[in-house]
């Protein structure tokens, strides 16, 4: 793993330019500098531990046909194994100090996501005004499941975590409607999250060769481990990042053509982003 250092003070980088017909805004620039600044962290925390990860989705896409972000797209995600993802659960307490915040839902008894956001707590990414986990800028980090080869089991394994999905969601809408029963006296979203991990931990990955993002929302694409036996590094803005080396293979799979650009609307648009202000600050006057 390649350790970086991405300067937040590189005046050049945050100039309004137009990329592949679309104007990235200076706005748009500081949320980039901000979520490279989190990505360095990741990276540097995985280099100090010998742990693997790799560019994910959009952000892959970017490293590989834009040598940076999507010029639309206003997110990172980055993508482990199941194994060193939760050795970085087991290190990120003192490893992501103010104003770096690693959060899952074992850290922030607010948080509803079944996947960890490394956040600046002292900017602004506020997708609901009324909830009280850490709203600051993030990014995202996806963990890579094994999946069975006996269709029989993927189909068992696959029913019991849409289950425990369900079952999540039911238990969070609960605790934010009564928090001081639910949570503090039997802190349920915990004990059923501990669960629904030992299911996506069934099938390992170290015995067999195909896995998955089983614990997202949208169709399971099977990946082939082998496709991550190998890691390379692209320019990404002004640093480098790990990718898998066929990172064709894993691109067709999620996207099919994605060497042709779509401009769509990113998943995160009606955030509301700060970089100059904490999310508490800007909770108090967007009530």
């Amino acid at each position: 793993m390649m350790a970086n250092n991405f300067n937040m003070n590189d005046l050049d980088f945050f100039k309004e330019e137009m990329r592949d017909g679309h104007l990235v805004t200076e706005k748009m620039k500081r949320i980039w500098a901000c979520e490279l600044d989190l990505l360095n962290r990741l990276l540097a925390v995985c280099y100090k531990y010998d742990l693997k990860c790799w560019a994910d989705s959009g952000t892959l896409i970017g490293a590989v046909r834009h040598k940076g972000f999507i010029p639309w797209d206003d997110d990172i995600d980055m993508v482990m194994l199941r194994d060193d993802y939760d050795k970085l659960l087991s290190v990120a307490d003192k490893e992501f100090n103010a104003p770096y915040f690693f959060q899952t839902i074992y850290t922030d008894k607010h948080y509803g996501r079944r996947h960890a956001q490394i956040r600046n707590c002292e900017t602004s990414a506020i997708s609901n005004s009324k909830a009280k986990y850490n709203q600051g800028v993030f990014i995202d980090i996806f963990v890579f499941d094994g999946v069975s080869d006996v269709p029989r089991l993927l189909t068992k394994q696959l029913r019991k975590i849409n289950f425990y999905k369900k079952l999540l969601k039911m238990v969070s809408k609960a605790i934010n409607c009564f928090p001081e029963i639910l949570y503090d006296r039997m802190r349920l979203d915990r004990i059923l999250f501990q669960r629904y991990e030992n299911i996506l931990r069934s099938t390992s990955i170290g015995r067999t060769e195909l896995m998955a993002h089983l614990s997202l929302n949208y169709r399971v694409r099977i990946k082939n481990r082998s496709f991550y036996e190998q890691t390379e590094y692209l320019d990404f803005e002004n640093i480098k990042i790990p990718v898998p080396a066929d990172y064709d293979k894993v691109l067709t799979i999620d996207f099919g053509d994605y060497m042709t650009p779509v401009c769509e609307s990113t998943m995160h648009g009606t955030l509301l982003f700060d970089t100059e202000k904490s999310y508490t600050d800007v909770l108090k006057t967007h009530k």
